[in-house]
């Protein structure tokens, strides 16, 4: 139904506003992202290369 899909849409939208503010909260709190795809996610160089590969066109 057209109500329930318009209020599932703020959960599924990736909003530039969203985005913009969790990357500055990155950028704060661990001093860049390299630093928070490294120490939080635990995410090495090689496995981030191969994310890219896949997530960008």
């Amino acid at each position: 139904a057209p109500e329930i899909a318009a209020l599932l849409d703020p959960l599924f939208a990736a909003r530039a506003s969203y985005l913009r503010a969790a990357l500055e909260t990155i950028d704060a709190h661990w001093g860049g992202r390299d630093r928070y795809f490294r120490e939080v996610l635990g995410l090495d160089d090689a496995l981030r290369e191969r994310l890219r590969e896949r997530l960008v066109e």
